[in-house]
């Protein structure tokens, strides 16, 4: 109808959006958890006692070992902590449109529901995390290391890119994957037909990491963080937390122990 508010057509969510100043050697609060900690701390100083309330991922557990991948972690170095888990049947698809909105207050343009659950968690809690199709990874298996220079890698975007020796590489046992911390590749990734998915939480060396985006010339959401360091701490609760938001949108059920 003629004079019907456009927000009312176009199902627009009353929601308020901080913008906060940050400056770069803060990787703590690049999240909206990181920021309510560091609020909660700021506010104890003038007498205000608040709790910080994490969501709770009590309702985790393992419905059956169908599909396990192993996890060799050659560069100890480059990748101190790497956990991973496997979730099967799940219906990939948009997400509701309460994540895809959350999504685009921030600037984000929703993708897909297991995509869409990644990029959540990562500004949610300030972990970075990953999804491969499982069915592409080669052997059940994944290899976190580096490869020799000049093993050619194409990357999600389309370009086919040089891998330097410094590079940590997400590989199965036949070929790269992902440039760790940095960007996937055009193989690895989720899409409509993936029926199953290796999800990974890591946490990756700073340094190794801003050379690795720097030299490709990559800057992303999960590098930005990496590069500055993360909590090692948060791998595995991150890790769950994704789980179940994918879970509750996807379908599914978690395949395997979590490896950590």
């Amino acid at each position: 109808n003629i004079g019907t508010a456009i927000a009312e057509h176009y199902n627009v969510e009353d929601d308020i959006v901080f913008e906060i100043g940050l400056t770069p050697n803060r990787s703590d609060a690049m999240s909206h958890y990181g920021t309510a900690r560091d609020l909660m701390a700021g506010l104890s100083q003038y007498g205000t006692n608040t709790k910080l309330i994490s969501p709770s991922v009590s309702g985790f557990h393992v419905e059956n070992r169908g599909l396990k991948i192993d996890i060799n972690v050659d560069d100890k170095i480059k990748a101190p902590r790497y956990c991973g888990l496997t979730i099967s049947n799940i219906v990939v698809k948009d997400s509701p449109a309460w994540l895809q909105n959350r999504l685009k207050s921030i600037g984000l343009s929703p993708i897909n529901n297991i995509v869409d659950a990644t990029n959540y968690v990562l500004h949610d809690l300030g972990q970075p995390l990953h999804a491969f199709d499982a069915v592409k990874v080669s052997g059940n298996k994944i290899e976190v290391k580096t490869l020799k220079a000049g093993t050619k890698f194409i990357t999600l975007d389309g370009i086919e890119r040089e891998v330097h020796e410094d590079d940590l590489m997400i590989c199965d046992n036949k070929k790269p994957m992902c440039i760790a911390g940095v960007f996937g590749g055009i193989d690895s990734g989720v899409t409509e037909s993936t029926t199953s998915i290796f999800l990974e939480s890591a946490y990756f060396n700073p340094v190794s990491i801003r050379k690795s985006a720097k030299r490709h010339g990559l800057n992303t959401d999960a590098s930005f963080r990496f590069e500055r360091g993360i909590d090692s701490n948060i791998c595995e609760y991150a890790l769950k937390r994704a789980a179940l938001l994918i879970q509750e949108i996807a379908g599914g059920e978690i395949t395997s122990d979590i490896i950590d």
